[in-house]
């Protein structure tokens, strides 16, 4: 068993737009989505990502940086709130199916291990893993500090949500014909109301657990009427099995 695979099952074992994005969100409660992540590159927001672990952050595969500065416990990004925790990632694990986003968005999906483990607090705790599938018509929602529909100050400062609904796969194939499988959930689909660049590898909640990370979605603009969002499925028949009694605390860098 290769080192990839043996980290992914650890953490699983545990209870075309390439850098999507919130638009036509509202701001978040303070506090109220401890697990979001932002990942950056020096200032700069790259992507999202979602706390599994007091070790482990979630993010999406085609985010292909490995040393980020991995901000939690975040709400404003220009303030300082007292409840931030900022970790340096060690390095990452991508799934070992991934295969790129020019060839294929498929198992869009990557670990990041901190360096220092969070402390947890009201500001900053793991989302759980689901245990059970999302259903078409699941409110769920999402979070991110992606683009905003806002023409003057498109990213914006404070944490914003979205409350959205599970498409059926069937709905999904029919707007993406030949490109959605098994290890992709859409939602979405209202006009106006999407993910959008800045918001890749942010988590999918349903029902207080994390059932996708924003992955991708139409090329053109964000929100459009009948076009839903992408998203990796972490709840399938793959991950479900892979669930198994590994010990996460037992792996180690390689």
């Amino acid at each position: 068993m290769g080192p990839s695979i043996f980290l992914l099952l650890c953490v699983l074992g545990l209870s075309q737009a390439a850098t999507p994005k919130i638009f036509n969100g509202t701001e978040c409660g303070r506090n109220s989505q401890p697990w979001q992540v932002g990942l950056f590159e020096g200032t700069s927001l790259r992507c999202g990502g979602v706390l599994i672990d007091r070790k482990w952050v979630l993010t999406a595969a085609h985010c292909s940086g490995s040393r980020y500065w991995v901000r939690l416990g975040e709400h404003s990004l220009s303030q300082l709130d007292w409840t931030e925790q900022i970790r340096r990632s060690s390095f990452s694990v991508t799934h070992p199916g991934y295969l790129g986003a020019s060839t294929s968005h498929e198992h869009d999906l990557r670990l990041l291990r901190l360096r220092l483990p969070v402390r947890i607090t009201s500001s900053v705790q793991p989302l759980p893993l689901p245990n059970d599938c999302a259903t078409a018509g699941t409110e769920c929602h999402i979070s991110g500090w992606g683009i905003t529909n806002h023409p003057w100050n498109p990213f914006p400062d404070l944490l914003q949500c979205l409350n959205l609904s599970i498409v059926s796969h069937a709905t999904c194939h029919d707007v993406y014909p030949g490109r959605i499988t098994s290890n992709m959930v859409c939602a979405g689909g209202v006009p106006g109301q999407d993910a959008c660049q800045g918001d890749s590898g942010g988590p999918l909640v349903c029902g207080g657990v994390l059932q996708g990370l924003v992955s991708w979605g139409s090329v053109g603009p964000c929100g459009q009427d009948g076009i839903p969002g992408v998203y990796t499925y972490i709840c399938n028949s793959t991950l479900v099995g892979l669930r198994t009694s590994w010990n996460f605390n037992s792996c180690q860098p390689f």
